[in-house]
Parts: C-alpha cells; sequence; structure tokens
C-alpha cells in the first residue's frame, strides 16, 4: 500500500513539469525582450516606453489569467448527486446491471437529469458514487467528477470545466496576443538583424529565437482559439464534440445550443465589464442547463417539444426562454 502511495505522489509531482516548462519560456521571453530588445536594440525612447506598456500590459493579463486556470479547482457535483449509504449498499448487492437500473431511475427522478448513457442508462460514476448531472464527467487524473467537463489540460495540470473554462479562453486569448505583440514589434529588428546591421551576437540570438518561438506559438494558439470560439458558440464541450451527448430518445448534437448569444452568456456572464477579465461570472450552476427546443440535426428529437420547454421555463431566464420556445 506504500508503494502505491508513493508512486502516486511522483505522477502528481510529474504533472506539474509541463507547468514549469510553460513558465521558464514565458520568463526567458520576458527577459528577451525587456532587456535584449527594448534596453539593447531599441534606440527610441518614446519607442521603448509604448512597447514595454503594452508588453507589461499583455504580460500581465496573460499571467493573471494563465494563474487563475492552474490554481482554480475544478467544480464536482454537490451532494444531492451522491449515493447515501443506504442507496450504496443496494446498488452494491445487485450484481445484475438490468437489475440496478430500475434503482439509478428511481434516484435520478429527483435530480434535475437529461442525458443517458448511448446505450439509454442513467449515468452513474462508480469511482465517485454518484449519478453524474448534465455534461459531467469523470477525471481519472483528477479523480473526481467534474461539471460541465471540457478537457484535462496537460499544460495547466487541472481540469479545465464549469469553474474555470472562462480562465482558459482567456488564457488562450491573452496567449495569442502576448506572441503577437511580441512578433508585431521585434519582427523590424529581426530584419536588421538579417542584413547584418546589428552584430552582438548574443543579442541577435535571443532576439531571433524570441521571433521564432513567439510565431509558432501564435500560429498554434490561433487554431486552437478558433477551435474553442466555435465551441463556446456552439455551446458544446471538447468532450461532446468528440462524442455527442445521448438522451431518453436519443442522441443530441444541437441539445444545449440555445443560440450564439445565449451560449456565450453562459459562460462569460452578463455583466460585459468583467467579460476580459478572469474573475468567475458564468451563469447557472453547473449542474442543469437551458435545453435547445430545436431537433437535432443527427437524430431523432432529445425531447418532445413540451418536455424541454417545459425544462426551459424553469431554468433559462425568461428572455432566453422565450427566445427558445419562439424556434419551436
Amino acid at each position: 500500500m506504500l508503494l502505491p502511495a508513493c508512486l502516486r505522489r511522483c505522477a502528481r509531482l510529474l504533472f506539474w513539469i509541463p507547468v514549469l516548462v510553460v513558465i521558464v519560456v514565458v520568463m526567458w521571453s520576458y527577459y528577451a525582450y525587456v532587456v535584449h530588445f527594448c534596453w539593447i536594440l531599441l534606440s527610441s525612447a518614446t519607442q521603448r516606453v509604448v512597447f514595454l506598456c503594452l508588453f507589461h500590459l499583455c504580460f500581465g493579463m496573460f499571467s493573471w489569467s494563465f494563474w487563475k486556470a492552474v490554481s482554480t479547482p475544478p467544480s464536482s457535483p454537490s451532494v444531492e448527486f451522491q449515493f447515501s449509504t443506504s442507496d450504496s449498499l443496494l446498488y452494491e448487492l445487485e450484481r445484475d446491471d438490468v437489475a440496478k437500473s430500475p434503482i439509478l431511475l428511481e434516484i435520478s427522478q429527483k435530480l434535475p437529469v437529461h442525458t443517458r448513457t448511448a446505450t439509454g442508462a442513467i449515468r452513474f460514476c462508480h469511482h465517485c458514487q454518484l449519478i453524474k448531472p448534465d455534461r459531467c464527467h469523470h477525471c481519472s487524473v483528477c479523480q473526481t467528477c467534474v461539471l460541465k467537463m471540457d478537457h484535462h489540460c496537460l499544460w495547466l495540470n487541472n481540469c479545465m470545466g464549469f469553474s474555470n473554462y472562462k480562465f482558459f479562453m482567456l488564457f488562450l486569448l491573452y496567449s495569442l496576443l502576448y506572441c503577437l505583440l511580441i512578433v508585431s514589434t521585434v519582427t523590424p529588428t529581426v530584419i536588421q538583424l538579417w542584413r547584418g546591421r546589428l552584430f552582438d551576437s548574443c543579442v541577435k540570438l535571443h532576439v531571433l529565437f524570441l521571433t521564432l518561438v513567439s510565431a509558432i506559438f501564435a500560429i498554434t494558439l490561433c487554431f486552437l482559439l478558433i477551435f474553442h470560439i466555435w465551441l463556446l458558440t456552439s455551446n458544446k464541450t471538447t468532450l461532446e464534440w468528440l462524442s455527442v451527448p445521448f438522451f431518453a430518445n436519443g442522441p443530441g448534437s444541437k441539445a444545449f445550443d440555445v443560440g450564439v448569444q445565449a451560449n456565450f452568456l453562459q459562460v462569460f456572464g452578463k455583466k460585459k465589464r468583467l467579460w476580459l477579465f478572469p474573475v468567475f461570472s458564468s451563469e447557472g450552476d453547473g449542474h442543469s442547463f437551458p435545453l435547445s427546443c430545436q431537433m437535432s440535426s443527427h437524430g431523432p428529437p432529445v425531447m418532445n417539444g413540451h418536455e424541454r420547454c417545459a425544462t426551459l421555463r424553469t431554468v433559462a431566464s425568461p428572455k432566453e426562454a422565450a427566445v427558445t420556445i419562439a424556434v419551436d
């Protein structure tokens, strides 16, 4: 028992290596930009001040969003979804999955649960001993069920879900702006270095490598940000993009899509002044979500119209419900 526990601790430490790599690369980029580029290469004091102000603004917002994405723990289901001692005992006594299904169904009727497994069964986590809320999944790395789980990010050593997905989106945005700022401001100097007008080999190495690394990261982050913007406006998670969620009547690829504006507000909230800051402002509690009244584009309706709109009246705001009911 002692050895496996020790191995688990070592594995948890290894998971922090990618985070440390990100920190080291960012700190080196800070040193290369501020010292070698701004202080050594730039001759214009005005240009130096402007570049440093813009750089530190991007660096500050990047660092803030990075820290929030790394340090904010993923939200887990509330106690209402967890099995009581008697429920667990009754469930474990049944060895046949067919016999266990009525137990799960009876308990789930008290909960706002609509999603099912591909076979139509209630989604149950054997590790956490709870009925999974809609869009909730178990993370084998974090060893817990995560509300509205999007993915486990290797570079942040954290699960991105309901509690921190906004921070992840801002992290991508400010990372991209950080790289684009470096590339756009350093490129003219790189051209001079290429033409041989600047001869300091140490400075040349730092600035050239800084531009190359920033350009590579900018291209990668651009595609990743575009992908997650599409997921955000479609109200899908990465896991739902990989595997369509199932409901009682079949798969529902657009079950949670309530319109671009409403989808955006679910993550960033209605307070516009908080949109650009890594401060939690998402709507809801992460356990239940407004359901679309539209038909699934790849299968039968997720629910019948009356049942789904009744759910919207209790979950969505009056404005969102009115818009969705009109579509139906």
